[in-house]
C-alpha cells in the first residue's frame, strides 16, 4: 500500500505541477493579450499598419499640346513632390520634422502648401480671404472646433492662432514664425488626414538640390517620401496665352464635380482655354503601384504595379508662326497709332486688339490673338513666386499690362463699316438692287424718318449717282443708307444671322460671347421703344446695336471669300495618343448659304476696289504684295464718346489671293481711329502666310480711311 500511496502522490503531484504550469502559461498568455489588444493596442495596431500593403499612385503625364506643324507649345518635365506618410512620432517630434522641412524648402526657394493662408495669414495676423464675411468665418469655425464654448472665444487673428498653438501641441520654445510653419503643416494634416499607407502631399515641384539633401539627411525626415511626377511646362507661350489658357489645382467646387472621374484633391486641372475645354483628352490614366512600408513609411518593396497610361496630345490647328506675327504687328501698329495722336481724332488712347485668320477652305483658325495677352507659366509658379503672384493678382483685378480677357472670342465690337458688304449681299439676293443696276444717287444730304445723313467725303455734292463696286470701294454711307432701307431691317438681319453674326460659333474655348444683332427684338429689349427707319440706316453701315466678336468676322468674311460655305471655325486639328495614332480627326463642317455667283462676284469686286483702286479706302497698304490681290474692307465704327476725347475703334477684313481666295483675316483695334490704320496688322498677317516677311516687322505706315458716320 505503501508503495502504492508514494506513486499516487508523485502523480498527483506532478498532475498538480502540469495545472499550474499550464494556469501559468495561460495566464502569461493572457497578459501579453491584454497588453497588445488593450495597453500597447493602439501602437501594435500602428505598427501592423505600417507592414500592410499600401497603394500609390502612378501619376500620368498630361496630354501635349502642340500647334499644327508639331511645334510644342505644352508639354511635361520631370517633376518631384514630397510627402509625409503617418510614422511613431509624437507630437513634438513631428513639429521638429515639420520644421526642419519647411527650412530645407525656404532655403532652396521652393514652396510648399500653404491651405491655412486662407483663412489664417501671419505678418500681420489676420483672417483670410475665404473668410471675408462674418458668415464664411463662423461656418469655417463650426467646422475647425467641437465645442461651443471653444467657438465663442474665437473673435480674433489672435485668439485662432493661440488655439491653434495649443491645439496642435506647438511649444513655446518656438516663435510664432515658426509655430505658424509649423501649423501650415498640421492644419493639413487636420483637414486632410494622413496615415502610413496614405501620406500628405506637403509640396510640389520641388527642385533637386530639396530632394538631394531630404535624402541625404533621411534619417531626419521620417515619413518623409520623394514622389517623382510630371510637371507641366508651357514653351514661350505667351503669343497663345488666351488660347492655351493654364492648369491648377482643383477646386472644392470642382473637386465634388469631378470625384467621380477619379479625380483626387490635389490634382490639377484645366481652368481655361485648350487646357479646359480638352481636359478630358488630355488627362491621362494614372497607373497604381502596391508597395509595402516600413515603420518610417519608407519603400521597403514593390510588389505590383500597373503603368500609367499618358493623356492624348492636341494638335491645333492654329500656325504659331502666324499668331507670333499677329501677336507683334497688333502691339507695334498699336504703339505707332499712339504716338501719331492729333487729339482731333486721334487721342492717343489706342491700347489693345484682336486678329483672327482663318482657311477658307476649312474653317481652321490659323491665328487667334488677343492682344495684351498673358503667359500662363505664372499660373505654374509656386506662392513664393512674388513676381508671378503679383501678375495673376493683375490679370484678376484687370490692371496691369496684362490681360486674360481674350478680345478675339470674347470682345464685341460694332462693325462699321465691314458690315457693308453683307448689306450689299442682302440687297442683291433680295432684289433691292441688282447686278445690272444697283445704281443710287449721293447727294450730299439726305433725310430718312425725320434724320439728316450727310455724306462725310463730300457733304455738299455727295458722290452723285455711284454703283455697288465704288459705293464699297470708297465706303459711301449715304449709298448704304438708302440701300439698307430699300431692303429692310428683316431682311437685313435675316442675312446677319445667316452668315453667323450674333451668333455663337461654337469653337473649342471656354466663354465665348454670343454677340449683338440690331434688330426689332433686340431693340425692343435694349431700349423699349419701336424700331424706325433711321435704325435701318445706321444698322445698314454696322452701326446702331451691332456687335460682333473678332471670331464671328473671321468667319463672315471667310464665307464671302469663298462664295457662300460657311465653314464652322474649329482650333482643333487631331487628337492623338502617346504613340502618334489619331484619336480623332476633326473634319470641315459647312452650311451652303446658296448665293448667287454674280451676286459673290460684284460684292467681290467691290471689295478688290478697296484695296487697289485709286479711290480705295485701303488702297497704298497692300501695294508690297503683288502679285498677289488682296480683297478687303474697312470699317470706322463710333464709339458713341468721341466728343469726350475718346478715338473711334478701327477694324478691316480681308482675304486673298482674291482671285483664289485661301485665307481670310479680321483685325480690330480698339481706339485705333480708322479702319486703315488696322489694315497693316492684316498685311503682316498675310505676308507671312505667303512668306514674304522678312525677320523683322516692317514699319507700315497707315492711310486715314473714310469717315463713317453722322446723324
Amino acid at each position: 500500500m505503501g508503495e502504492k500511496e508514494n506513486k499516487n502522490n508523485k502523480i498527483n503531484e506532478r498532475y498538480k505541477v502540469v495545472v499550474v504550469g499550464m494556469t501559468l502559461a495561460f495566464v502569461m498568455i493572457l497578459l501579453q493579450l491584454i497588453n497588445l489588444q488593450i495597453i500597447r493596442g493602439e501602437y501594435y495596431d500602428e505598427q501592423s499598419q505600417m507592414k500592410l500593403l499600401a497603394e500609390r499612385d502612378i501619376v500620368a503625364p498630361r496630354g501635349n499640346i502642340v500647334d499644327r506643324n508639331g511645334v510644342p507649345i505644352a508639354i511635361n518635365r520631370v517633376g518631384y513632390t514630397v510627402k509625409l506618410a503617418k510614422t511613431g512620432l509624437n507630437e513634438n517630434q513631428t513639429s521638429e520634422l515639420i520644421l526642419k522641412l519647411i527650412d530645407v524648402f525656404e532655403k532652396n526657394g521652393d514652396s510648399y502648401e500653404q491651405n491655412l493662408s486662407n483663412y489664417l495669414t501671419f505678418n500681420p495676423l489676420a483672417f483670410g480671404p475665404k473668410l471675408k464675411t462674418q458668415e464664411a468665418l463662423e461656418s469655417w469655425k463650426k467646422d475647425m472646433v467641437m465645442k461651443k464654448e471653444d467657438m465663442d472665444l474665437l473673435g480674433t487673428p489672435e485668439d485662432v492662432f493661440k488655439y491653434f498653438r495649443k491645439k496642435f501641441y506647438i511649444e513655446d520654445k518656438y516663435t510664432d514664425e515658426e509655430a505658424y510653419k509649423i501649423m501650415i503643416i498640421k492644419y493639413d494634416i487636420l483637414i486632410k488626414g494622413y496615415s502610413a499607407t496614405n501620406p500628405l502631399l506637403i509640396a510640389k515641384d520641388v527642385s533637386a538640390q530639396t530632394v538631394a539633401q531630404i535624402e541625404e539627411r533621411h534619417h531626419e525626415f521620417p515619413g518623409v517620401i520623394i514622389d517623382i511626377v510630371p510637371q507641366r511646362k508651357y514653351v514661350n507661350a505667351s503669343p497663345v496665352g488666351h488660347i492655351l489658357g493654364y492648369i491648377g489645382v482643383i477646386s472644392g467646387e470642382e473637386y465634388q464635380k469631378y470625384k467621380d472621374n477619379g479625380y483626387g484633391m490635389n490634382d490639377m486641372i484645366g481652368k481655361l482655354g485648350i487646357e479646359k475645354t480638352q481636359e478630358s483628352q488630355l488627362r491621362g490614366i494614372n497607373g497604381k503601384k502596391r508597395v509595402e512600408v516600413d515603420t518610417k513609411g519608407r519603400l521597403t518593396a514593390e510588389l505590383s504595379s500597373e503603368p500609367a497610361i499618358p493623356g492624348n496630345d492636341v494638335v491645333l490647328t492654329i500656325d504659331l508662326r502666324l499668331q507670333k506675327v499677329a501677336m507683334e504687328s497688333l502691339k507695334q501698329n498699336i504703339e505707332l497709332i499712339k504716338s501719331q495722336a492729333d487729339n482731333k481724332k486721334n487721342f492717343g488712347d489706342a491700347n489693345a486688339g484682336a486678329a483672327v485668320a482663318i482657311d477658307v477652305n476649312t474653317g481652321e483658325v490659323l491665328a487667334l490673338a488677343s492682344y495684351p495677352t498673358y503667359d500662363p507659366s505664372v499660373f505654374l509658379a509656386g506662392p513664393q513666386d512674388k513676381e508671378a503672384q503679383k501678375i495673376i493678382q493683375d490679370l484678376i483685378q484687370g490692371k496691369g499690362e496684362y490681360s486674360w480677357y481674350n478680345r478675339a472670342i470674347q470682345g464685341r465690337y460694332a462693325p462699321g463699316s465691314t458690315f457693308k458688304p453683307l448689306t450689299s449681299i442682302a440687297g442683291l439676293e433680295t432684289g433691292a438692287i441688282s447686278p445690272q443696276n444697283s445704281y443710287i444717287t449721293d447727294r450730299g444730304t439726305h433725310v430718312i424718318g425725320g434724320w439728316t445723313f450727310k455724306c462725310m467725303e463730300y457733304p455738299t455734292t455727295g458722290h452723285g449717282r455711284i454703283d455697288l463696286t465704288r459705293a464699297l470701294a470708297t465706303s459711301c454711307n449715304i449709298y448704304f443708307h438708302e440701300l439698307g432701307v430699300k431692303i429692310g431691317i428683316d431682311n437685313i438681319d435675316l442675312w446677319a444671322k445667316r452668315f453667323g453674326l450674333g451668333e455663337y460659333t461654337g469653337i473649342e474655348l471656354p466663354s465665348e460671347e454670343k454677340g449683338i444683332r440690331a434688330n426689332k427684338t433686340t431693340k425692343k429689349e435694349l431700349r423699349n421703344d419701336d424700331w424706325r427707319p433711321a435704325d435701318t440706316a445706321q444698322t445698314a453701315i454696322g452701326q446702331f446695336d451691332n456687335a460682333f466678336t473678332p471670331i464671328q468676322l473671321a468667319s463672315y468674311v471667310s464665307t464671302l471669300a469663298n462664295g457662300g460655305k460657311k465653314y464652322k471655325p474649329h482650333i482643333v486639328k487631331e487628337i492623338r495618343k502617346h504613340d502618334g495614332s489619331i484619336v480623332l480627326k476633326s473634319e470641315p463642317e459647312y452650311e451652303d448659304l446658296q448665293i448667287k455667283k454674280e451676286t459673290i462676284d460684284l460684292v467681290h469686286k467691290g471689295m478688290v476696289e478697296v484695296a487697289n483702286a485709286q479711290d480705295g479706302t485701303a488702297n497704298r497698304i497692300f501695294d508690297d504684295l503683288k502679285p498677289i490681290i488682296v480683297a478687303g474692307k474697312t470699317g470706322t465704327p463710333e464709339t458713341g464718346f468721341e466728343h469726350l476725347g475718346q478715338s473711334s475703334n478701327g477694324l478691316f477684313i480681308a482675304y486673298a489671293p482674291a482671285d483664289n481666295p485661301q485665307i481670310a483675316v479680321a483685325v480690330v483695334i480698339e481706339h485705333g481711329v480708322w479702319g486703315s490704320y488696322a489694315a497693316p496688322v492684316a498685311k503682316d498677317i498675310l505676308k507671312e502666310y505667303f512668306g514674304m516677311n522678312s525677320d523683322k516687322l516692317p514699319q507700315d505706315g497707315i492711310v486715314p480711311d473714310q469717315p463713317q458716320l453722322t446723324r
